[in-house]
């Protein structure tokens, strides 16, 4: 297929011709499912599963669907965020939302892209978060053999310019060791939030009144999953902006964004996490709640 026949950039994905959702040959679907067939315990892994599912009877809408995730990454200027910024975002959802064949699936990918076992430790902290116990149920199943064995990388990650590690962003200067938020940490909490996203959200407000030492905690949580340093700090918002923007929570959306916008993002960068929340959860219904929330702040960013 020459550009000429193919003007906007896509043909072929992983055996299938998507150029034309209106026939799939057998020989499309033989090549799909050979180069990307898993197994797991015996059985088809996620996400073939869906897929296969999909080939035998609506193939035209996974090539539709394998279409519209091509141009996840066509956001203009996005900053070089190639696929392991997907894996390792989906990695965090799946953990979060318990989907045990998801989980397996994207640390299995974290490793084939090149991501370090701290790396993926790093996300499943962060995602420790927001999960809690329950999560971490599904992510035993799903990960903890394969952890026990997990291949260093023989190459490493890459980010945008800009982004990297920077493990003392996180910190408000608390003293993790002591439970209360004793004189002057609540001054220091307040302006960790009023120095990188310009306010104090209303959650943190509410506890530091009414049970400070538990906001304290998670504070510590919040400031300790990156601690390792081997993540840039910027992966953070952009997986905040995707989380929740697939919870429907405009409030965390903005200020995952105002955080991104601190720490150095671009709006592409911003956009595309969006458009990776709107290509696999929340659909095109979860953009207006991303426009109520973050809206003015596109249209201002510089």
């Amino acid at each position: 297929m020459t550009n000429d026949e193919n003007p906007y950039g896509f043909g072929y994905s992983l055996g299938l011709n998507l150029m034309d959702d209106q026939e799939t040959t057998r020989e499309e679907i033989s090549q799909f499912l050979t180069g990307n067939l898993q197994r797991r315990k015996g059985r088809l892994a996620y996400p073939v599963t869906a897929y296969s599912f999909l080939l035998e009877n609506r193939p035209d809408m996974l090539k539709q669907h394998m279409r519209q995730m091509q141009f996840l990454h066509a956001v203009p200027d996005n900053g070089e965020l190639d696929m392991s910024i997907t894996v390792l975002t989906m990695l965090h959802w799946y953990a979060c939302n318990r989907v045990v064949e998801g989980i397996a699936h994207e640390v299995r990918s974290s490793a084939s892209v090149g991501a370090s076992k701290a790396a993926v430790n790093e996300i499943l902290s962060l995602a420790f978060m927001h999960s809690g116990p329950a999560g971490f149920g599904a992510v035993y199943e799903a990960a903890h053999d394969f952890m026990n064995t997990f291949p260093e990388p023989e190459t490493t990650l890459s980010w945008p310019a800009g982004w990297g590690p920077d493990v003392d962003a996180f910190k408000t200067g608390l003293d993790f060791s002591v439970p209360d938020l004793v004189a002057g940490e609540q001054d220091l909490l307040f302006g960790w939030y009023e120095n990188t996203i310009g306010y104090v959200p209303r959650s943190i407000r509410l506890l530091a009144k009414y049970n400070p030492r538990f906001v304290k905690a998670h504070r510590g949580k919040f400031e300790s999953a990156l601690r390792t340093g081997v993540l840039p700090k910027q992966i953070v918002p952009y997986i905040l902006i995707h989380y929740n923007m697939n919870r429907g929570w405009g409030d965390g959306i903005r200020e995952a964004a105002l955080l991104g916008k601190a720490w150095g993002m671009t709006r592409d960068q911003v956009i595309h996490a969006i458009t990776l929340g709107t290509g696999y959860m929340a659909g095109l219904d979860g953009l207006s709640i991303a426009d109520e929330a973050i809206g003015d702040l596109l249209e201002s960013w510089d």
